[in-house]
């Protein structure tokens, strides 16, 4: 019997994220599976539509709009931000993806009609990007939803927030989210039809080095072995919190310090980028910083390895992948006390939980963690044992499977 399983996502590689990471790791467990996995991403003005395989995974970049739609979309993406503003703007740029639906609609459904499947699973991993498209699919296909998104969590904040998110989402025969923040549709949708279910880590590729293959790492990434490392592997978008983490560093009281900085290269947000640049500039912290543009995931366990501690600063969150790719490397996480993080990072026991938006606690807890080196190690024993016990990718894309034979269409 072939069966195939369509992820569908504006948000896959080269960017780095947690949904890309998620959607890359689900896909690879279920080729392993024996399923045919094809990875359905728009992008809009990309060169040319193509297919390429990646670890067993089909990749469908399909190219849609033209320079003009590019232009438009960009002028959304220089008008996000924070403030609430910024963030309709958000909305409103990743909304801008729905003009296209006919086109990617087309694609998929060619694409089932002409590679002979028995049976087919249609799991969607954007909210406002693809809502169109989705409730197209929903009129012939039973749609999985996985809700990843921090813009669920601003309009769960709205007064009379279940009747839009209702609108948005009851095409979706089951939706899957990794925080229990994030699963909240109670009062919305009928409690068999959602549920929470992480995100799972590689616990293979991501697992604990000794020093001296730490140092190793570190000579071939030039990066000091005698600093105390702290690494923020988060893009660079205002709900991710960056400039508290950054604004910390003049907070420290602790000297031999380097932070690295993956996914600075985001161009979403960029005035954003342009805010944290220039306060690193105006306060002369540019020896204190390594930014490494947006890394490629590839090597993402590198930087993780080499690393002390793990920063996520962020103002929403789910429960982060990179969390928990850190703590499965034995890595010591100092994350804001938001969305799903607490389930994940509990005080001294696998990490430092402080208030987002704060920097002076953002401060204080590089400072406990950098001097007391024993306590370093004892967490970082907690988490990788944590991180073992409950989230491998294995165990996920099994309860996952559950969710797709329940939900699966008949071809």
């Amino acid at each position: 019997m072939k069966k195939a399983i369509y992820m569908i996502t504006t948000l896959f590689y080269p960017s780095i994220g947690g949904v890309e990471n998620h959607v890359y790791n689900l896909s690879r467990e279920f080729v392993k599976k024996g399923y045919n996995v094809k990875i359905i991403n728009p992008v809009i003005n990309y060169s040319k539509t193509e297919s390429y395989n990646l670890d067993g995974i089909e990749i469908h970049k399909i190219s849609v709009g033209n320079k003009k739609n590019e232009e438009e979309y960009l002028k959304y993406k220089e008008k996000s931000g924070e403030n609430i503003l910024g963030m309709v703007n958000g909305y409103k740029r990743k909304y801008y993806y729905n003009k296209f639906k006919k086109d990617v609609y087309k694609y998929i459904a060619n694409d089932i009609d002409n590679s002979g499947y028995d049976e087919i699973t249609i799991h969607q991993h954007d909210f406002i990007s693809s809502i169109k498209l989705s409730k197209s699919l929903a009129q012939k296909y039973n749609v999985i939803f996985t809700n990843h998104t921090g813009e669920f969590l601003f309009l769960k904040k709205l007064p009379f927030s279940n009747i839009p998110i209702n609108l948005l989402t009851n095409h979706f025969k089951y939706i899957i989210a990794p925080s229990d923040e994030l699963a909240d549709f109670n009062g919305i949708r009928h409690n068999t039809t959602f549920s929470f279910l992480s995100n799972g880590v590689d616990v293979d590729r991501f697992n604990e080095v000794n020093g001296s293959e730490m140092n190793e790492l570190r000579r071939k990434y030039n990066i000091p072995q005698d600093k105390i490392v702290i690494f923020s592997p988060r893009r660079w978008a205002p709900t991710k919190g960056i400039i508290y983490l950054v604004k910390s560093i003049r907070e420290l009281k602790s000297e031999n310090i380097i932070f690295m900085f993956g996914g600075n290269d985001y161009a979403d947000y960029p005035e954003y980028r342009d805010e944290i640049l220039a306060y690193i500039k105006e306060n002369n912290l540019e020896n204190k910083i390594k930014l490494l543009g947006n890394i490629d995931y590839q090597v993402m366990d590198k930087y993780v390895k080499l690393s002390d501690i793990i920063a996520i600063p962020s103002l929403m969150e789910a429960i982060s992948l990179s969390a928990l790719e850190a703590m499965a490397c034995g890595k010591p996480v100092i994350s804001t006390n938001v969305g799903g993080m607490p389930q994940i990072v509990k005080n001294l026991e696998t990490g430092i939980l402080v208030e987002s938006k704060n920097e002076i606690q953002l401060g204080n807890a590089i400072d406990k963690l950098v001097v007391d080196e024993n306590l370093r190690h004892i967490i970082g024993k907690n988490c990788r044992a944590f991180v073992e016990r409950k989230y491998s990718w294995k165990s996920i894309s099994e309860e996952t499977e559950l969710i797709y034979e329940k939900y699966k269409n008949k071809i």
